[in-house]
């Protein structure tokens, strides 16, 4: 039996132990509550055995009995499954994709918002707790969440799973068996292990570098490209640069940021920043006016970092590398996508949210077959503040100006004010718990009539559980305008309606329709999201906009799109209609009607597929364009890529394409051609990708696979720690090789010298590692927590030391001579292993009087009895016992001791009390 096994047969004897009780005066000591600041008194920690199929995952699952049901730790369940879950108990939210759908999850307890596949389940208090490592959820909220039924045997401590649909876990079963039967001692562990988190004052740069070459039929025949991409630590912040070249090798395009963040908002003293960049950065916008733009110059906010207002619009920019193409989806509806990058990245401007939990997923697809997603969850409200809190944004730059400008000649589309400075500064305050004033000005130049100065006021408050905004705007030529707007979810749609007057030849850039620097009269727009379904298995997600807007010179311009997106067991679908509507003084309108329809596999298919059909409706009915490509992945090291598409404007051209992917240790190396008939135009270009950080154990640069410039990076070291430093000191630890660290999509072991070099672990808040120690030889260790959390930066390493402690485990008896004078074990006596220096290990015998003590450092050990209990039932050892752990741990002598209560004489063989040293 296993060591959590039989704790498990200890908490299953509590029940029966309390007949005991009764008889021998002994009370039985409740399991003590795992550590959280959502763990109520009446709470009761269970360890439970998980199955599923009949078959047996883990026998030491922790639950809580709350009231009427049981709590479980989304987060383990989800790993037993195997399921794409995501648990992030510091935001206190879970994300995920669940079933052979990719059917989208969220869980958000901060906004007391749970939906599976657009429909929401209810969080009734009480049946959630969020923990140090893990959210614990009622088992009737995970059934509604997760595709499998719970049944929890209480008195058994049995929690039995059955699938309601295929689960990935159910093709490992056999795998799992035969891993449990070869490390059946390794236990989970509840903590996390918080690694560091603040830049430095200077730390070696890491690059991820892209280069291409092509020969082309058309002139210049052979053309070569490269991305240089870099992170590190500078001063004290994260520095990110980027240098990209045109196809003849010349570097155009720059990008270089100094940005810091706190999510706590502890920067800057009494400020409270939450971030500071200086560089190539961009200005906050305005809720009327100014937009924001980018360029040279400084920024800062203390605003938070993932919060939105329902009124507001946000700016979506990551990493586009060469060749790659992005995809937005807005709570799993397809909003947009990207193929060519801007300074090396993506742009999505002006987008808008939904009031509540608002998932962004950004689906990035590579050359190489790659498909990465991001999710960011924005928790967006009515923007009103607690009573007394103040938030600000500022912003200063010249204007599409990069900090290092290397652009020469013609071909770069400019704004207005180009080169102008540009400054924007913003503010809100909490009046009352109700009512939030905001106001704003900035120096800026909208269109061709020059620089203006603006101001701008308004107040955000609730009207019948609604969100209301109203927002007035003057500047310094006479311009002026005011705005009006509404948010709630009425009949279950979640609504957002704005209407703006304008006068004066205000120009709104806050708008996606006033960026251009045109004059506007009015404007009126809404949005609606909603869900249809489920039918037939499948639910529907909608997104509706509409807009209507009046400019001066007198044109009418009305636009509107609809949005739906769906999963089926074998596809995520997508399609949508755009329409465009312009009307002139004196002209006949301008109508147009395009519609688009996009269909893909999941990553995890055989073959990835891609298909996208676009077509005409208004004012004739055409196709426009058709696409489809198909990876597959031949090995791990080599893939294949087919393409095909046709155009049916212009000339009706048909592009096919091929293609080979080599992933080495060090780099992806890529061969592609590229046909289009008629034109017989022909292209074969090839492609290295690669990164370039320094490794802190060997203090050289390594080459490998392309990430660690634009994102974390962790060096692990792995020991067995002799001097108890928790520091790795050469000739006196030992290195632990065949550690496996799971982190950066894949998983790495640990080298002969308990090493591990992790790259490409991303930029979000907070990043984590798993560290699995089930393969090492040794039993007799104890391991700092099995997770390993850090705030990642692009570049930047971080040094971990995973010291693991040699641990000694021993059986220790507890017995007493009963009326009939035989020696007998006694049931339910609290005891504790008392080391100087350290705090006591404490335990409840079992029926038979054992208790096993394991992962004890080494040392000398005093076993006591709880002095409360032995007080309140006069009783004590008949001799004092001790025992010692080795240096290099192990298994100890069983320990025997006899209790004797008051008036009853010590036994005659003092041996029984004491064993023999080792």
């Amino acid at each position: 039996m296993s060591r959590a096994a039989a704790l498990a047969l200890v908490l299953a004897t509590t029940v029966s132990a309390h007949a005991r009780e009764i008889e021998q005066g002994i009370p039985i000591a409740p399991p003590a509550a795992a550590a959280g600041p959502e763990v109520a008194a009446e709470d009761e920690v269970l360890l439970f055995e998980v199955t599923l199929d009949r078959g047996s995952l883990t026998d030491s699952l922790q639950g809580y009995s709350r009231g009427d049901g049981v709590l479980l730790p989304i987060g383990e369940l989800a790993r037993l499954l195997d399921l794409n879950v995501d648990v992030r108990p510091r935001e206190r939210r879970v994300v995920g994709r669940i079933g052979t759908t990719q059917r989208p999850l969220l869980i958000d307890l901060a906004s007391g918002t749970a939906r599976v596949d657009r429909r929401a389940v209810d969080l009734p208090v009480g049946q959630v707790m969020a923990g140090v490592t893990d959210i614990f959820l009622d088992t009737r909220i995970i059934e509604q969440l997760l595709p499998v039924a719970i049944a929890v045997d209480g008195e058994g401590l049995i929690v039995a799973l059955t699938a309601t649909e295929q689960l990935p876990i159910q093709s490992k079963l056999e795998r799992l068996g035969r891993l449990r039967e070869l490390s059946p001692e390794v236990e989970s562990r509840e903590d996390v292990l918080w690694a560091g988190t603040r830049p430095g004052l200077w730390s070696a740069p890491a690059f991820d570098v892209a280069l291409e070459g092509s020969a082309e039929a058309e002139s210049p025949t052979f053309r070569h490209r490269y991305d240089v991409r870099v992170g590190a630590d500078v001063l004290y912040t994260g520095f990110e640069g980027y240098v990209g070249s045109d196809e003849r090798g010349r570097p155009t395009a720059t990008r270089f940021t100094f940005e810091r963040r706190d999510l706590e908002g502890d920067m800057l003293g009494p400020l409270g920043a939450t971030r500071f960049a200086v560089g190539d950065v961009y200005t906050p916008s305005l809720a009327m006016g100014s937009r924001s733009t980018g360029g040279r110059g400084a920024a800062v906010s203390s605003a938070p970092l993932e919060q939105a207002s329902v009124f507001d619009r946000v700016d979506l920019r990551g990493e586009l590398p060469i060749g790659y193409d992005v995809e937005l989806y807005i709570n799993d509806v397809l909003r947009g996508g990207q193929q060519t990058p801007v300074q090396g990245r993506y742009e999505f401007l002006d987008v808008p949210l939904v009031r509540g939990v608002n998932v962004i997923r950004i689906v990035s697809y590579g050359p190489r077959g790659e498909r990465f997603e991001e999710t960011r969850v924005i928790n967006v409200a009515g923007g009103a503040l607690p009573k007394g809190e103040t938030t600000f944004e500022f912003g200063v730059v010249q204007q599409e100006t990069p900090l290092v400008d290397l652009r020469r000649g013609g071909g770069f589309v400019l704004g207005s004010g180009a080169g102008d400075l540009r400054l924007t500064a913003g503010f809100a305050h909490g009046l009352t718990e109700q009512l939030t004033v905001f106001g704003g000005a900035s120096l800026y130049t909208p269109g061709a009539e020059g620089r203006r100065k603006l101001g701008t006021l308004g107040v955000r408050t609730s009207l019948v559980g609604y969100a209301i905004q109203l927002d007035g705007a003057y500047d310094d030529e006479g311009g002026h305008g005011v705005g009006l707007g509404a948010a709630g979810t009425p009949f279950g749609i979640s609504t957002i309606v704005r209407h703006a007057e304008y006068g004066g030849g205000f120009i709104d850039e806050a708008l996606p329709s006033g960026g251009d620097g045109r004059e506007l009269v009015r404007h009126s727009e809404a949005t609606l999201d909603f869900s249809v379904g489920p039918t037939l298995g499948l639910t529907f997600p909608f997104s509706i906009r509409a807009q209507r807007d009046e400019y001066a010179d007198g044109r009418v311009a009305t636009i509107g799109g609809v949005r739906l997106s769906t999963t089926t067991p074998h596809f995520l679908l997508s399609t949508g209609f755009d329409y465009d509507r312009t009307r002139l003084p004196g002209q006949p309108s301008i109508e147009r009607l395009v519609g688009n329809f996009a269909a893909s596999t999941y990553a995890g298919s055989e073959w990835q597929l891609r298909g996208t059909l676009d077509y005409e409706v208004v004012p004739e009915a055409d196709l426009r364009a058709i696409a489809l490509t198909a990876d597959r992945n031949i090995s791990d090291r080599l893939a294949l890529r087919f393409g095909a598409g046709r155009s049916f404007v212009g000339g009706g051209d048909s592009t096919f394409q091929a293609g080979a992917i080599l992933r080495l240790p060090f780099a992806d190396v890529s061969l592609a051609g590229d046909f289009t008939s008629p034109s017989n135009d022909w292209r074969i270009g090839v492609q290295l990708a690669f990164g370039l950080v320094l490794d802190p154990f060997s203090g050289r640069y390594r080459v490998t696979r392309p990430g660690p410039g634009t994102g974390g990076n962790a060096a692990l070291r792995t020991f067995i720690d002799r001097d108890g430093d928790d520091r790795f000191t050469p000739a006196v630890d030992e290195p632990v090789s065949n550690v496996v660290i799971t982190g950066g999509g894949g998983e790495i072991t640990t080298d002969a010298e308990g090493r591990a070099l992790v790259t490409g672990l991303g930029t979000a808040p907070t990043t984590r590692l798993q560290v699995n120690i089930d393969g090492i030889d040794n039993p007799y260790v104890s391991s700092p927590p099995q997770f390993v959390e850090f705030a990642p930066r692009a570049g930047g390493v971080a040094e971990i030391f995973y010291p693991l402690k040699p641990v000694g485990e021993v059986l220790a008896r507890v017995r007493f001579r009963d009326a009939g004078g035989r020696m007998t074990g006694l049931s339910s006596v609290k005891v504790r292993a008392l080391r100087d220096g350290a705090p006591a290990v404490e335990a409840v015998t079992e029926f038979d009087g054992s208790v096993v003590f394991e992962r004890l450092p080494a040392g000398r050990y005093r076993f006591e009895l709880d002095p409360a209990q032995a007080e309140r039932l006069d009783m004590r050892f008949a001799e004092p016992v001790a025992f010692e752990v080795p240096p290099d741990g192990g298994f100890v002598p069983d320990v025997v001791a006899t209790v004797v209560f008051r008036g009853q004489p010590a036994p005659a063989a003092p041996v029984d009390a004491e064993r023999t040293q080792p």
